[in-house]
Parts: C-alpha cells; sequence; structure tokens
C-alpha cells in the first residue's frame, strides 16, 4: 500500500516539471513556425549571393540542435509515462512533414513550385525526411517497450 501511495505521490510531483518530451514539442512547434515563416513569408525571397553560406550554417546548425534534442528525447522519455503523452509527442514528430507538404501543396496551387528556390524545397526535403525517421523511430521504440512491459516481447538475446 505505501509503494503505490509513494508512486501516486512521485507522479503528481512530476507533472509540475518541464520533460524532455515537454522540450520536444516545444522544439517542433518552433521548427513548425520556423518552416512556416520560410516557406509562406520568405517564400520569394533568397539570400544574397555572399550570404548564402551563412544560410546553410544556420540550417544546419539549428538541424543538429534539434536532431540532438528529438535523439536524447527519444533515449529517454520514449516508453515512460502516460499513453497520451507519447502520442502527442509522436504527433508533434511529424508535423514538421505535415506543414513542409501543406506550404508545399499550397505553392503547387497558388502559381506554381518553381515559387519556392531549389533551398526551400531541399530544406523541406530535410526536415520532413527526419520527421519521418523520428516519427517510426518513437512508435517502433514505444512499440517494443510496451511489449517488454507486457512480458509478450521475443527472448532473443
Amino acid at each position: 500500500m505505501a509503494e503505490t501511495v509513494d508512486r501516486i505521490v512521485a507522479t503528481e510531483h512530476r507533472h509540475h516539471h518541464f520533460t524532455a518530451r515537454t522540450l520536444s514539442i516545444a522544439a517542433a512547434l518552433a521548427v513548425d513556425a520556423g518552416l512556416a515563416w520560410l516557406l509562406y513569408f520568405r517564400a520569394h525571397s533568397s539570400p544574397p549571393f555572399g550570404d548564402v553560406e551563412t544560410f546553410w550554417v544556420y540550417v544546419l546548425a539549428t538541424f543538429g540542435l534539434y536532431v540532438l534534442l528529438q535523439q536524447w528525447t527519444l533515449a529517454n522519455q520514449t516508453g515512460r509515462g502516460d499513453d497520451f503523452s507519447a502520442a502527442l509527442d509522436k504527433f508533434f514528430a511529424i508535423s514538421p512533414l505535415a506543414v513542409v507538404a501543406v506550404l508545399e501543396a499550397y505553392w503547387m496551387g497558388a502559381a506554381s513550385a518553381g515559387e519556392l528556390s531549389w533551398r526551400h524545397h531541399v530544406l523541406g526535403l530535410l526536415w520532413g525526411a527526419f520527421a519521418l525517421t523520428d516519427f517510426f523511430a518513437t512508435d517502433i521504440t514505444n512499440q517494443r517497450l510496451r511489449a517488454r512491459s507486457f512480458n509478450v516481447a521475443d527472448n532473443t538475446n
């Protein structure tokens, strides 16, 4: 009985703090906003010739930080917590792909795919591909950890 009470108190105490999953969701929302800004509001602008390298440095540095945060979250939080927060994390993991797909479709319908520069397409491909792999990695890891907790996983060593 005391163990159950301790578990409930620990769970209630944990809900008042930010977790790695909260950081993951916030980062995905920031990426969504950044992609919407770049692919919609900055669609007709192309960086000047001298600033192209700076553009890619910012893009790759931001992408690297996002990948590190998402992989750290995958390693530390997947399989823990409740199913709702895990589903929410998976939903926001795929959201950059959804933003890119919607905005690419918008520009194809509004004008043509040529409205965006090749940089925009490469950026969308980069973020979208990682969003897809992050979604499936989170989903597969959650399924395997749940299967182990119910002792239905393969016991191959």
